[in-house]
């Protein structure tokens, strides 16, 4: 696949971002057509679409700063880091979820960032738990803004352009997705391949596309909420 297939734009379509046993996915609304064309509505802004367009006030990953407080409070943090406020090329963001299988059959129960206080050998002793990871290299502010640029949407509706979160997201794979633990079906560990460029080769793309949807939607917006994207 040439470079350019892979910051094509993705039909957009609904996405879901956390996932449990019991979540259902809600159709959007059918929006009908005005009996009279000439006057418009108002048409509401997904606020996450306007922070992955930059647009922000201030921003918290309130999910995290929970784990640091918990970490602090069993084991209080002697000596402090400076803020890191520049991302180098080399910098790396390391996901980690926990999952919950059926012993008999392998199929995924339950999705989760880890560090959340599960107590999964009593709790779940009956579905078998994985730690996966997913490592990731961090874009800067000229990836987002290329990104950004790529992955925008014109609204008629809206009157502005509208972040497609999918395409975005693809480019998160592509281009910073650089290692992770997951495994085939013998147990082997499923080697990533990248191009010349530093993106996923076509074979590992293919590779990462035929991961359960689900699993990358929540690991992705991990990485997101990591990065202070949303």
């Amino acid at each position: 696949m040439s470079e350019e297939k892979k910051i094509e734009t993705v039909t957009e379509s609904p996405q879901s971002e956390i996932w449990s046993p019991q979540t259902e996915t809600e159709l959007p609304n059918t929006v009908t057509a005005s009996p009279e064309p000439e006057k418009k509505q108002d048409a509401k802004i997904d606020p996450e679409s306007e922070k992955r367009q930059g647009i922000k006030e201030g921003v918290a990953n309130s999910e995290a700063m929970a784990i640091e407080k918990a970490k602090a409070e069993n084991k209080p943090v002697e000596k402090q880091t400076l803020p890191s406020y520049f991302v180098k090329k080399s910098d790396r963001h390391r996901v980690e979820v926990d999952i919950l299988s059926s012993r008999k059959d392998g199929k995924i129960m339950s999705i989760s960032r880890t560090g959340l206080g599960l107590d999964f050998a009593n709790d779940f002793s009956y579905l078998r738990h994985d730690v996966m990871w997913f490592e990731f290299s961090v874009p800067n502010y000229e990836d987002m803004t290329t990104y950004r640029q790529r992955a925008a949407v014109w609204r008629r509706e809206a009157q502005q352009l509208i972040i497609d979160k999918l395409q975005l997201r693809h480019f998160l794979l592509v281009w910073h997705l650089k290692d992770w633990s997951l495994t085939d079906e013998t147990g082997a560990k499923v080697e990533l391949k990248f191009d010349d460029n530093g993106a996923l080769s076509d074979e590992s793309l293919a590779k990462v596309y035929a991961v359960m949807p689900t699993l990358l939607d929540v690991v992705l917006t991990i990485f997101e909420k990591d990065i202070l994207l949303i």
